[in-house]
Parts: C-alpha cells; structure tokens; sequence
C-alpha cells in the first residue's frame, strides 16, 4: 500500500466519480474535516470548520494575520461581492464560457447570513478591507462542492496544498506529507491542468481592475478581460 492510501479517492483501480466523490469530500467537510482537492492550478488543502481551518493553516505554517480565500461558484461570487452587472458578466464569460479559473477579489456584503454564519476568528481572516478573494474554478468537482457547501449554508476556506513557500503542488504525490497527515481525505485526479506554468492563480481585483498576483493563465485572462469589457486590467 503506497503511503496515505487509506485516505485518498478514488480507490486504485477506479475512476473519477465526480456526484460520489464530491459527495463524500462534503461530508467530510460537514464534519469538520480537512481535505485536499484537485484545482487547476495544483492541490489545495480545505476546510469549512473554525478548528479545521486553524488546524489546515497550522500544517501550511502559514503565518499569522495571513488573509485566507474562500472557493466557490459564480453563482457565490455574485452572492458575495459587490460589483456592478458588466463586471459580474465578465467573470461569468471567462468562467463558464472561456473555461478559465482565477481568485477574483471585490466589495463584500458583510450582512450576507453565509458570511454571517462564520467564526468572528474565520471572518477575520477570509476579509481584509471590506473586501473578500474567493477562488472560481470551471472545474465540475469544485463546482459540485461548493454548491453542496452553500445549500447546507457553509463556506470552503483553503489554499495550496503545500507548506509555505514550497511552490504549488501538481500531482498528490508532491505534497508535503505533514500536510497529508492533517488531511482527512485526498481526492486524487492526477496532474492538474496548468502544470506547465508553475504557478498558483491568478488574483485580479475585478472592482479596481488591477491585477494583484500575475498567476496561471494572467496572459490569457487579462487578454479576454480586455476585449469583454474593453477596459485594461492594471498590473501588479
């Protein structure tokens, strides 16, 4: 047996099972535990629970006072910032048209009960100057999560599977096993997609349109962000 089998998904010999194994990652998170799951830009390491989440940032060694992103949908996203219909409209092409995974930062509604429902200690950590980041992915596994996540009313906290400063991590096998073991499942989909670029995402500020994190793909979405709305994305 090849070190942490026991926790990871699929079992050898089996497929991907998108329903099922989404499934099973939010049960796991609904009961307070940490996993790791594929996105495009390499592994993550997630949670939904207070001490989850603590617990999931201790194995990173992140330091204190770090802000922490939240993952979701467009359909969150929408929910969640505050920003006017076009630029709504711009993420949602280059999300569900162009097939295209970025953290988009903007305005919060503080009032929102699933923000609401969060740890005075887990808000002050997922908002930094009224503003949220949350992750948008086209992948259907992600996408299947976190809409479980929202109808039961919890929110995925996470970042990449790899201790700080370690670089992002494109295959299970790469990840540092101290993070492994504060996971309680790992999904396994192989390579993830933009492993070529070496990077983790990238994070553009869609109410001010100025790249913060010249991450995978920057060329490609501040391309397509530019022709949709016709405005120029600032950099870094």
């Amino acid at each position: 047996m090849r070190p942490f089998e026991d926790k990871i998904i699929p079992t050898p010999g089996n497929l991907p099972n998108v329903p099922a194994d989404s499934h099973r990652v939010f049960q796991v998170l609904r009961s307070g535990g940490v996993v790791i799951l594929p996105t495009e830009v390499g592994y993550g390491l997630m949670a939904t629970s207070t001490e989850a989440i603590d617990r999931a940032f201790a194995a990173k060694r992140r330091r204190p006072g770090h802000a922490q992103g939240l993952y979701g949908t467009h359909e969150l996203h929408r929910e969640l910032h505050i920003l006017e219909d076009r630029r709504f409209e711009m993420t949602r092409v280059l999300v569900e048209d162009l097939d295209m995974s970025f953290m988009a930062v903007a305005p919060c509604r503080n009032d929102h009960h699933l923000l609401q429902a969060l740890s005075p200690q887990t808000l002050s950590k997922v908002t930094k100057d009224g503003t949220i980041a949350m992750f948008i992915s086209c992948s259907s596994l992600l996408r299947e999560i976190c809409r479980l996540n929202a109808i039961s009313g919890q929110l995925m906290v996470g970042s990449s599977a790899n201790v700080s400063g370690g670089g992002q991590k494109f295959r299970v096998e790469d990840i540092e096993d101290e993070l492994k073991d504060a996971a309680d499942l790992i999904v396994d989909y192989g390579l993830q997609r933009y492993h070529v670029y070496g990077r983790p995402s990238l994070i553009m500020d869609f109410d001010q349109m100025k790249i913060i994190r010249m991450g995978s793909c920057y060329e490609l979405s501040r391309a397509h962000a530019e022709i949709l709305g016709g405005e120029s994305a600032r950099g870094p």
